[in-house]
């Protein structure tokens, strides 16, 4: 049976092309539990289960084989979680052979590579999803850590495993693969495979025999996930019947002419055309992102390396302006809900007892509330109450604002939250956000401001492999819905946008 192979650039809804597919395959009477729909991410794959339960009126239990790969592996093989090492077993293990392990992986979101024991736990999950030798991954690896430490602690985290009666996310695939069933699956839809691992590859490669329809979707122009173990050439060569999604719904004209200028120079891909927004878009180059007017909209800033975003980070927090950081809010939610609630407390209104809880937590005992009221023990936690009755009978001592009755708050964070609340910004806002294009992959926003500079090992990299980087400039470029802000390169190590 012919494969079908989809192709969607940028922002053309690969997603709803291949919910559509679903839609079609359960009209030819193909039942829920016979199409698996998997998915590179857990966020892709709830996604699209999330849609497909809206778009079909299943429940979520019907549609049991829309997952990740490896939840699918995990799900097949009937396995708990008592029998998978957790961040628990890591940290006997890491106890056992002496070695700092501050990490692990799950299967998608990659390993925090912080000591010499977290980068061979990933050297050692690479070799295995790249089926390769220890060795070779060793020696490709160019790393400082010597072949018998690498070896003795590949033999040690196996035995340590074997010993507990363990497996990690990638013997979850091996595991599979040695299984002597699989699902009788009649319809088989992968999305981003082009950021499959040429282990996952097998487990596709099994799942998809004897099945009718088959259909593997993705883009080798957005694999930027080579250099931790995802194997795109799989991809790229891959037989099948062609399917092109050419419509972008995201990129405007002058973006998209900019990511052709970056794409062209990628020499290993699959050709293919798309089809930019009708609207203009801009693009506009800056020498530094600080002349950026930020005080409007949505933005997303991009670099190539984390650290590079930290004097961002230190703009934004010096001119008051709140922001996300890979993920984490500059002011923890509680805060900033702390905030409001006191607020709202000062104003006459009440509120329960288990947020007021959340409001003692930021004032000194003795100080701001008396001691022994700060947990609130005395009320149960849906008791509503006013700044009176807490004055009068929950030990509060204080009715200043915020900033002055928060005393366990630090000064540099007090004044600035009092700046950004000064400048409107909205408490829990999310309008900026700062992340590694890695990070971002799949996200979209208004306003993008792409920085070029890029570390030494990466321009070494650059030059390397230009794939691989340009692969990388082009996903960031085209995370942008209408403008485009390239900030030019501080030193000669940067990746030339425009050549």
């Amino acid at each position: 049976m012919t494969w079908n192979v989809v192709l969607g650039p940028p922002g053309t809804g690969k997603t709803t092309y291949l919910l559509k597919t679903v839609e079609e395959l359960f009209k030819k009477d193909i039942k829920p539990y016979e199409l698996a729909y998997l998915a590179f991410t857990k966020k892709a794959a709830t996604e699209a289960l999330q849609r497909a339960v809206e778009k079909f009126e299943y429940e979520p239990d019907q549609l049991v084989y829309f997952r990740t790969i490896h939840s699918l592996c995990y799900f097949w093989q009937g396995l708990s979680k008592s029998d998978v090492l957790d961040r628990k077993d890591l940290r006997a293990f890491s106890q056992t052979v002496g070695e700092k392990i501050s990490s692990a992986w799950d299967g998608e979101n990659l390993m925090a590579l912080n000591s010499k024991g977290d980068q061979m736990l990933f050297l050692e999950n690479m070799a295995r999803n790249k089926g390769e030798p220890y060795r070779l991954t060793w020696n490709k690896a160019n790393t400082d850590i010597s072949w018998i430490h690498f070896d003795w602690f590949c033999k040690n985290y196996n035995q340590y495993k074997a010993l507990n009666y363990l497996m990690d996310f990638t013997d979850m695939l091996t595991g599979f693969l040695e299984f002597e069933t699989r699902p009788p699956l009649k319809a088989l839809i992968v999305d981003e495979a082009q950021d499959l691992s040429a282990l996952q590859w097998k487990c596709v490669h099994k799942l998809a025999q004897d099945v009718d329809h088959v259909y593997i979707a993705g883009d080798d122009d957005q694999a930027i996930y080579k250099w931790a173990g995802a194997d795109p050439d799989h991809f790229i060569n891959l037989a099948g019947k062609e399917i092109y999604l050419e419509q972008s719904y995201r990129v405007p004209k002058k973006v998209h002419d900019v990511a052709l200028n970056i794409v062209k120079r990628i020499r290993n891909r699959r050709h293919k055309t798309w089809i930019p927004r009708e609207e203009e878009g801009s693009v506009t180059y800056h020498n530094n992102f600080e002349h950026i007017d930020i005080s409007d909209g949505d933005w997303l800033f991009l670099a190539r390396n984390n650290y590079l975003l930290n004097n961002v980070e230190k703009h934004l927090r010096t001119n008051g302006y709140f922001f996300t950081k890979n993920n984490r809010a500059s002011v923890s939610e509680n805060l900033l809900n702390a905030i409001k609630d006191w607020e709202l407390l000062r104003k006459g209104e009440s509120i329960e007892a288990n947020r007021i809880k959340k409001i003692y937590g930021h004032m000194r005992a003795g100080k701001g509330v008396r001691t022994g009221y700060k947990t609130m023990k005395q009320a149960s936690p849906d008791l509503i109450l006013n700044i009176n009755q807490l004055k009068k009978n929950y030990g509060l001592l204080v009715d200043d604002i915020w900033h002055k009755s928060f005393d366990l708050i630090g000064d540099a964070q007090r004044e600035y939250i009092i700046s950004g609340l000064r400048k409107g910004e909205k408490v829990n806002s999310s309008r900026i956000k700062l992340n590694t294009i890695h990070a971002t992959k799949g996200g979209e926003c208004d306003n993008v401001v792409l920085l070029t500079d890029v570390a030494n090992k990466t321009y070494e990299e650059l030059y390397k492999s230009p794939d691989n980087e340009c692969r990388a400039f082009y996903v960031g470029v085209t995370r942008t819905k209408e403008n485009l802000h390239i900030v030019q390169g501080k030193t000669r190590k940067e990746f030339k946008v425009m050549i």
